[in-house]
C-alpha cells in the first residue's frame, strides 16, 4: 500500500485515540522509515490505516504546534514504546524488522494475522537467499499486503 493512500490525523485527534485500538505501529528507524509510524486503528470491523511523520525532517507549512512529534506518539501510546525498547509485552508482539525499525501487533489478533504474514514473506523471497536479516527486512516491505489479505478474508473494511 503506498503512503500516499494513508490516512492523516490531526494533533487533536491523535491525542483522543485508545492505544487499546491499536492493532499494528511501526517504529521508525534506519531502514526506509526513519521520519515516523505507520499504524492501524480498528472500530468494529473498519481498520484504519494512518501515517503520522515529520519526526526527523519537520513539515514545512505546519504550525510546530500542530506537528504530532515522537514524544507525543510515545505518550499516546505507552505500551508501543514499552514493546520497541524492551519487545514483546501484555499488548504486543514485537518484530525486529532491522536498522531499527520495528512492528509491534497486538496480541490478539497476532495468531490470526501470521499466516497472512508468513506467505506474504515467501512470496517475496521465492527463490532468494532468506537468511534471518533478510527475512526480517521483508516484513518491513509485505507487513500491509498481509494486512490487506487477511481484511479481505475476514470481511473487514480496510480504509
Amino acid at each position: 500500500m503506498d503512503r500516499s493512500k494513508y490516512n492523516s490525523i490531526s494533533k487533536e485527534d491523535f491525542k483522543k485515540l485508545n492505544e487499546q485500538d491499536v492493532l499494528f505501529i511501526t517504529n521508525p528507524g534506519r531502514m526506509g522509515d526513519e521520519d515516523g509510524s505507520t499504524f492501524v486503528i480498528k472500530n468494529g470491523n473498519e481498520l484504519t490505516i494512518y501515517r503520522v511523520d515529520g519526526w526527523m525532517y519537520p513539515k514545512r507549512g505546519i504550525d510546530p504546534k500542530e506537528q504530532i512529534t515522537l514524544s507525543d506518539a510515545k505518550n499516546q501510546f505507552p505500551k508501543w514504546n514499552d514493546a520497541w525498547k524492551n519487545g514483546d509485552n501484555d499488548k504486543y508482539k514485537y518484530l525486529h524488522l532491522g536498522f531499527g525499525n520495528g512492528l509491534s501487533i497486538d496480541k490478539e489478533i497476532y495468531t490470526e494475522y501470521e499466516p497472512y504474514l508468513n506467505s506474504e514473506v515467501e512470496k517475496h523471497l521465492e527463490g532468494k537467499d532468506n537468511g534471518e536479516d533478510i527475512r526480517n527486512a521483508t516484513i518491513y516491505a509485505v507487513w500491509k499486503n498481509a494486512l490487506e489479505e487477511m481484511a479481505k478474508d475476514k470481511q473487514l473494511i480496510l480504509k
